[in-house]
This record gives structure tokens, C-alpha cells and sequence, in this order.
């Protein structure tokens, strides 16, 4: 439940900022506990809590992380669900699979590991899978051949669909690709292979409604974090004031980019709710619709996506 007394703070340039009181229960639907750089993963979850975060789904990638899905598993019930009382951070789940960045390594071995971790009630299901077209300068990372990466994503898109399991899409390519061409192979990808009926998460959108709508009507979810809400970003807000309600996700894929005004910390799930205030007022402009419907309607989505399994 969200602290009203103590409420998680975030400095940026000697400026406090407070995580808002939510409009609905916060559901992060994509962060990366392994991957924080300064912050300890349960200190974080710790504080996600108090920021009024009731669930969250982490990732585990087998070539990226280099870890085993078991090992994850194992870490995640020790170190992080019984090291607390209950109710002391959000409900886990995660999902398993290998990165666009990871085709090139993506084996047999690596599809059973991924494929037997579906198996342990805290495995949501795949990702993030995908296709990344976009050079890294920063890490200097560049993509491998683009049929590569799409058998890749075809071989684990079509695991998701036999087990029926959610899949999360990472997808991405150049600033100056107009014709959004990671985009438009995913699409062929879906098609060819399927989607699986428990569903599709594009996330971290960061692209148009035109985009946004052809995926939507290709019964995907639309999940929106922190760059959302960069100033820069304005098209992006302008596909969430259009999603359709039951389609909408929130997302920190923390530790990277942190919303507005915090942006440049460390991410951390805490800073969600900054996201969603930011991008339901902004819809709230444009459309006048009820703030705390919006809100719902994201957990709500979120709840149906990621279901309880027994035994967690």
C-alpha cells in the first residue's frame, strides 16, 4: 500500500521529489532487478511498496545475465520473497528469454533452459524477446544480421504460443528509420507465427499511434515507461492518449530511464508512479476521461495478463 507518511524520495540536483499517491494499484510490468548499478534489489522492491506498487514482473535473460533461469529462481525465492515479511514488497512473477542482442548465442541448450523454466509457477512466461536494429554507441553493440535476430524471436515467439504464456517484444531501431523497419518485421514475425492467446506486451513503446493502433489491432498490449514522458517524446503521449483502455500497461524497465523530472537517476519500480501520473494527466487533457478509470484499467490489464499460478 502506498505510504502517505513516508513516501519514497528521489533528489536530483538538490530538487526532492516525492512518488505520487496512485490513482489505482501499480503494476510494474518490466524491470530488470539484476540490473541495477549503485541500488540493492530488495531495498528497491522495499521502496516500491511504499510508493503503492502491488506487483511486478522481473526478466531473466540466460546469454545477457549469464545465469541459468533455475538459479534465478532460486535467488528470487531466497534473497528477495522470503527474505521479508509478506506484504513488505510487490508480488514477483518473471519472465525468461533471450535479448535480440543474444541471437547469435541462442542455442538448443538456451531454448531448453528458457522452455523449462516455464515450469516453475513463478515464470510468467517470455521475454524480452525481439529485434533490435538500433547501434549502441555507448556499449558499442551492433546488431547482428537481421534474419538472425527474427529467427530468434520467431523460435521463442513460437514456444510462448505452445505453452500459451505471455511473450514481452523488445523492438527497436534507428532514429532516422522512417519506415520503422523493426516494427514492421515484428509484425511479420507475429503473423507467421502467432500470438499466443494469453498475449503480447510491445514494451517500452516508443513510437506513433499509427504504430501503436496496427499493433493493437494485432490484439497486443502497449506498455509505456519512463521515456514517455520525456519532453522530446511527444508522439509517444499522443499513443497513449489513444490506446485503447484494455490494452494499456506501465512499465520503469529500470535501472534505464527514469521519467521526468527525475530524469538521468538510476531507475528504480519507486519511480512508476511518476510515469503514470505523468502520461494519465496528459491523457486527462486530451480526452477528459477519469484519471482513476485509466489507472484501473492498466492494473486491470496487467492482472489478466500475468494471472496467479499455483504454488507461489
Amino acid at each position: 500500500m502506498f505510504d502517505s507518511i513516508s513516501p519514497p524520495t528521489f533528489i536530483k540536483k538538490k530538487k526532492t521529489v516525492e512518488a505520487p499517491e496512485p490513482w489505482a494499484p501499480l503494476y510494474d510490468t518490466h524491470a530488470h532487478l539484476l540490473s541495477f548499478w549503485d541500488k540493492d534489489p530488495l531495498e528497491c522492491l522495499r521502496r516500491a511498496r511504499r510508493a503503492g506498487v502491488d506487483a511486478l514482473v522481473t526478466l531473466i535473460d540466460p546469454v545477457g545475465d549469464k545465469m541459468d533461469p533455475a538459479a534465478f529462481s532460486q535467488w528470487l525465492r531466497t534473497s528477495i520473497v522470503e527474505a521479508v515479511p509478506a506484504g513488505e514488497i510487490p508480488a514477483l512473477k518473471y519472465l525468461a528469454g533471450v535479448h535480440p542482442y543474444g541471437a547469435l548465442d541462442y542455442t538448443d541448450d538456451i531454448h531448453a533452459r528458457i522452455e523449462a523454466a516455464l515450469a516453475d509457477p513463478l515464470c510468467a512466461g517470455i521475454g524480452e524477446i525481439g529485434l533490435d536494429y538500433h547501434f549502441d554507441a555507448e556499449d558499442d553493440v551492433s546488431p547482428c544480421d537481421h534474419d538472425v535476430q527474427m529467427a530468434c524471436m520467431a523460435r521463442q515467439l513460437e514456444l510462448a504460443c505452445t505453452h500459451n504464456v505471455p511473450v514481452e517484444l523488445h523492438l527497436r531501431h534507428e532514429a532516422s528509420d522512417e519506415q520503422r523497419t523493426s516494427h514492421v518485421d515484428a509484425e511479420r514475425v507475429l503473423r507467421e507465427v502467432g500470438i499466443p492467446q494469453a498475449g503480447c506486451v510491445l514494451h517500452c513503446f516508443g513510437e506513433d499511434r499509427a504504430t501503436m493502433e496496427r499493433f493493437c489491432d494485432l490484439g497486443c498490449y502497449i506498455a509505456y515507461g519512463g521515456a514517455a514522458t520525456f519532453k522530446r517524446n511527444t508522439e509517444v503521449r499522443e499513443a497513449f492518449a489513444a490506446t485503447p483502455l484494455d490494452r494499456l500497461l506501465f512499465e520503469t524497465d529500470c535501472p534505464y530511464m527514469a521519467p521526468e523530472p527525475i530524469r538521468g537517476l538510476e531507475c528504480e519500480p519507486a519511480m512508476i508512479g511518476l510515469t503514470a501520473r505523468a502520461l494519465i494527466n496528459d491523457r486527462v487533457d486530451r480526452t477528459g476521461e477519469s484519471a482513476q478509470v485509466i489507472a484501473q484499467a492498466a492494473w486491470d490489464n496487467a492482472q489478466r495478463l500475468f494471472p496467479n499460478r499455483p504454488n507461489v
